[in-house]
Order: structure tokens, then C-alpha cells, then sequence
């Protein structure tokens, strides 16, 4: 059909031209009388060719067009972004996506040297005064028990039994939680008034008065000194380990908080690990030399006083009385951020919590916890996860763990090497929950961690009780594995996620409320594992252990049933979850 068209235009233009060249003229004479035979043919030539040009053309169009169309998109794409990048600054409420330009985004998402400055001047009087007060009795645990029965002999003239040597002992542990209630109770309310950083300069207070207390209790003879000074110890224990998470959570960034809140699990098996290793009989730990080790404290406290004095408090607290531009400023130095614009961002979703959290604690009563189903549930469910962390038996390796092995038929000048190795787990467990706490999640390791503390338990209780029989070496190694196994589960679950679980469930209005519920739960559920085991320990032996075993699957099964998953969810999202009464099921988890 083109064929056909083209050849009859170039048919009509030929003939057209041929009336033209027939027409008489004078400088053409000699081209009017050619012969006509060779015209046609020059006509024929002319149309054959300009059909062939037609089809040319046709088919390098059709081979063009996919290219073609290629290009044409990609320039209406390159005007397209043209366009977005030469929109208005003003298009404020509008529903148009505006993408922020480069050098608005935040320079530093993450850790910056300032930041570390401050969490490391936090935790230094926190966490590490916590995991000390912990770890700092069972390496000279018989130096301390000779010292009561020196100071028993004196007084009135006759020696002290062995089991209660063994119940002052345990007294003088156990009050430490007794002072960590008090002091996680006044946390919140002088925080709140005086201001975090103030609140961790007043902390160093109790902490260095009671450590002057127990140096001094050798010189002068006086063991009620020493519990007075372990009481003062627990208060700031327990008052740190509330101001220290508040003041880190509300300096950190989104992104890292999660890392920042184990940092105070991390320092706690630091400090744990360094009182085992100063106990040693190669350091403090000798007859003259052992009270010195209830010093150290000392030094925490004058490294986080001279490390706070070059931080800012937090701009949260700053925001909530009305000093805007000290917060700016306590933003920028945290970030290490030059674009004001960046920092004013960050301090309006900070004023637009603060004023939402305003809002809702007007409402918000502490009658509200138990006559609320749903926060009621909550509260139950958090003060579960408490009990477990102390009625599973952890803590009790690193108060008692040289009497159980000695009971293993281990050396007593031995057992504190060999209580080397529990710290050392615990702090590798700690490392590796920075990494993973995240990617877990909080439901899954408490879970896996009483699953395992209840294994290892019962190997614990086996191995006591077969070394009478089997005095071999092989049983000790097993039981000190085991001891390892239990600490290092301990540390992945039920020693860290309770106080998570805690926060997570609960909106700001709430938290503070519930937070000493659980901070009362948490310390007198130690008091009475701590204050008890002594005289179980000698009624049954071995089996307690078998006992705390079956207490970690008891609660197993309530973790199991009630504990909700909080990783990446709202509290309103974890209170729906807790209210359906299905977190067992995986879909409800998602």
C-alpha cells in the first residue's frame, strides 16, 4: 500500500515535470526534440528512487523508536527533578514530599566523643558502684568472717560459732539491699527537682561516706560500722542505678539508645569482675591489706565528679523548666553539632513530648495501677520479671560462690581464682547484649536465659552432691562450668530485661509510678534470697540449687504465658498485647 502511494505522487510530480520541460523555450531547444523513450526512463529511475528513500526511512524509524522513547523518558525525568529541586521554601502543610537538603541532615546520628564523655561519667558512679558493691565480698569472705570473730572475741571473751560467723556475713551482704530500696525510691523525686547531673554529683554523697565506713570499721573495731557503711553503699547502689539510665536515655539519640541502656549492664560486669580480681591474695586480698579494698568506690566517685563537671545536664530536663537556650546548647555540645537548624528539630519533638507527656499526668493516679485491668496486668507481669531475677538463684554465685565450692570440695584459698571465671563470663555476655539485644529481642532472651539458668542449676546441685562421693577434680571443673553457664544466662536474660521490660510497657505518666513498684520488688526479693541462703544452704545443701532450678522453670512458664515482646513497639501497642492474653502466640508477637 506505501509502495502504490508513493509511486503515484512521484508519478504526478513526473508528469508535472515533464509539461514543464515540454513547454517551448528558448534556451532548451535541443532538450525539446530528445527522443521520449529516454524520458520515461528518467522518470521510471526518478520514482524507483524516492521509493526506496521512503522505505528507508520507514524502517530506521521503526528501529528508533524503543530508543527513542528511552531518551525522551530520561529528559522528562532530569526536568522533573529539575523542577522539585527549584520548588519554594514555603510549602509548609503541604501534603508535597520534600526531601531535606544535604547539609540540613544531622552530621551525627551516633556516638561522638562528647557523648561517650558523658555516658562514661554517668556510669562510672552508677553502674560500676553497683556491679563493685556486688562483687567486692566474695574474694575476702574469710578475711571478713575472721575479722567478726576477733572483733566477737573482744567484746565478750568467747569465740563465735561457725554458722552464725556465717549469718553476720550474710547480713552484712543483704543490707546492700536494703539501702537500695530506699535509695531507688528518692531517686525520682530529687532527680526530678534538683536535675539529673545534680542528682549524680549528690549519689557520690552516701558513696563515699560509706566507704569511709567500712575502711575505718577494721581500724576501730567495729563490725556495726561496716553494715552502716554497706547500707550507705546499697543507697547509692540503688540510686544509681535509677538517675544513671534516666540520664542516658534522655542524652542518647534514637538510634543508639538501645546500645546506651546496656551500657550500665556492661559497666556493672566491669566493676564485678575488677572487685574479684583486686581480691585476690596477690592484691588487697590479705590480712592487713582487705579493708582498702572498700576504697575503691572512692576513686568512682572522684572520677565521675571530675568528669560531670565538664558535661551538660540533660536538655530534656532543661526544656521541662523553661530554659530553651540552655538546652540548645546542651543539645549541640552532646551532638557535636554546628547547624542550629538540625538542633531546633531535635528540641521541638523534644517540647512536643514533653507537652503530651504534661497532658496525660494530669489524668494519671498511682491508684490507677491496680484498678486498671490492663495496667494492672502490666504491673503483675513486670513484678514477675523482678522476682525471677532473684529468686533464680544468679546473685547468689557472686555473694556465695567460694562457699559452694567449697562445698565442692575446692580449697577456699582456691575458690576465688576459680570465681574468676563467672566474672569474666558475665562481662563477655554483657559485651555481646549490646549487639544482640536488638536483633533478639527481650521475650526471646528471657526465655532462653531461664531455660538455660534452670539446666545449669540443677548440673550445679548434681555436682555438689556426687563430690562427696566422687572426690575428683573433673567434678569441680564441671561444677565451675556450670557456675559459668548460669552467669552468663543470667546476664543475657533475667539480669538485664526485667528493667527494660519495666520502662517499655509503661507510657511516661505511668513510668515513674511503676518504676518503684518494681525497684521496691527487685531489691527486697535480694534481701530475702540473699538474707535466706545461708540457712538453707546448711538445712539442705545441695538441693537448694535443684529448688532454684525449679523455680526457673516455674517462671519459664509464666514468662512464657504473660511476658510480651517490646522490642520496636509503643507502650500502647504492648498494653494491647498484654490485654489480649495470647503473647504465647507468635502471630500476636509481630
Amino acid at each position: 500500500m506505501l509502495r502504490d502511494e508513493v509511486r503515484k505522487n512521484n508519478q504526478d510530480e513526473a508528469a508535472k515535470s515533464q509539461e514543464r520541460l515540454m513547454n517551448p523555450s528558448n534556451n532548451d531547444n535541443e532538450k525539446n526534440l530528445s527522443d521520449p523513450n529516454d524520458k520515461k526512463d528518467d522518470v521510471e529511475k526518478l520514482v524507483n528512487k524516492a521509493v526506496d528513500e521512503k522505505m528507508k526511512e520507514k524502517e530506521l524509524s521503526d528501529d528508533d523508536d524503543s530508543e527513542k522513547s528511552g531518551k525522551i523518558e530520561q529528559k522528562l525525568k532530569e526536568e522533573k527533578a529539575e523542577n522539585q529541586n527549584d520548588q519554594p521554601d514555603d510549602l509548609q502543610g503541604s501534603t508535597v514530599e520534600i526531601v531535606q537538603p544535604a547539609d540540613l541532615k544531622p552530621k551525627h546520628l551516633g556516638f561522638t566523643r562528647t557523648l561517650l564523655l558523658a555516658m562514661f561519667a554517668a556510669m562510672i558512679g552508677t553502674g560500676a558502684q553497683f556491679g563493685y558493691a556486688l562483687g567486692v565480698m566474695n574474694a575476702p569472705s574469710e578475711l571478713i568472717k575472721n575479722y567478726t570473730k576477733v572483733i566477737y572475741l573482744k567484746r565478750y571473751n568467747s569465740t563465735i560459732s561457725e554458722y552464725y560467723q556465717d549469718i553476720l556475713y550474710s547480713t552484712a551482704i543483704s543490707v546492700v539491699a536494703l539501702g537500695g530500696v530506699f535509695g531507688g525510691l528518692l531517686a525520682m523525686p530529687l532527680s526530678d527537682r534538683f536535675g539529673r547531673k545534680t542528682g549524680l554529683f549528690l549519689n557520690n554523697i552516701p558513696a563515699v561516706l560509706g566507704s569511709i565506713l567500712m575502711v575505718l570499721s577494721k581500724i576501730i573495731g567495729s563490725f556495726e560500722a561496716f553494715i552502716v557503711g554497706r547500707i550507705l553503699i546499697g543507697f547509692s547502689a540503688g540510686f544509681g542505678a535509677t538517675v544513671g539510665p534516666i540520664y542516658i536515655n534522655e542524652i542518647a539519640p534514637i538510634r543508639v539508645r538501645g546500645s546506651f541502656g546496656a551500657c550500665f549492664q556492661l559497666f556493672v560486669a566491669s566493676a564485678l569482675l575488677l572487685a574479684q580480681v583486686l581480691g585476690l591474695d596477690l592484691l588487697l586480698g590479705r590480712e592487713h591489706l582487705w579493708h582498702y579494698l572498700f576504697a575503691v568506690p572512692i576513686i568512682f566517685s572522684i572520677l565521675q565528679c571530675s568528669l560531670l563537671i565538664f558535661t551538660h545536664e540533660t536538655p530534656k530536663f532543661l526544656l521541662q523548666r523553661k530554659r530553651r537556650r540552655a538546652a540548645e546548647r546542651a543539645l549541640k555540645w552532646f551532638r557535636c553539632e554546628t547547624n542550629s537548624e538540625v538542633v531546633q528539630a531535635e528540641i521541638h519533638d523534644m517540647e512536643a513530648d514533653f507537652h503530651n507527656i504534661q497532658s496525660n499526668s494530669n489524668r494519671m493516679a498511682l491508684r490507677d495501677l491496680w484498678t486498671k485491668p490492663i495496667l494492672l496486668k502490666c504491673l503483675l507481669t513486670s513484678a514477675m520479671t523482678h522476682v525471677a531475677q532473684q529468686f533464680t538463684g544468679c546473685f547468689v554465685i557472686f555473694f556465695f560462690g567460694d562457699i559452694i565450692l567449697f562445698h565442692a570440695n575446692l580449697r577456699m584459698d582456691y575458690a576465688s581464682y576459680a570465681m574468676l571465671s563467672c566474672g569474666i563470663t558475665y562481662l563477655a555476655v554483657a559485651i555481646s547484649l549490646v549487639f544482640i539485644l536488638d536483633k533478639v529481642g527481650r521475650r526471646s532472651l528471657f526465655l532462653y536465659g531461664l531455660i538455660g539458668m534452670a539446666a545449669s542449676s540443677c548440673v550445679i546441685g548434681i555436682t555438689i552432691l556426687k563430690s562427696r562421693n566422687i572426690p575428683l577434680f573433673h567434678m569441680i571443673f564441671l561444677e565451675i562450668f556450670a557456675m559459668m553457664t548460669t552467669v552468663g544466662f543470667s546476664a543475657m536474660g533475667p539480669g538485664a530485661i526485667p528493667w527494660m521490660i519495666s520502662t517499655e510497657m509503661f507510657f511516661q505518666s505511668e513510668r515513674a509510678y511503676a518504676t518503684s513498684i518494681a525497684i521496691i520488688v527487685n531489691w527486697l526479693s535480694m534481701f530475702l534470697i540473699v538474707m535466706t541462703f545461708i540457712p538453707l544452704f546448711h538445712a539442705v545443701g545441695a538441693l537448694l540449687f535443684l529448688v532454684y532450678g525449679g523455680m526457673s522453670c516455674i517462671f519459664w512458664l509464666l514468662a512464657f504465658l504473660f511476658v510480651p515482646e517490646t522490642r520496636r513497639k509503643t507502650p500502647e501497642q504492648v498494653q494491647i498485647l498484654v490485654a489480649k492474653g495470647t503473647v504465647y502466640k507468635a502471630k500476636h508477637q509481630q
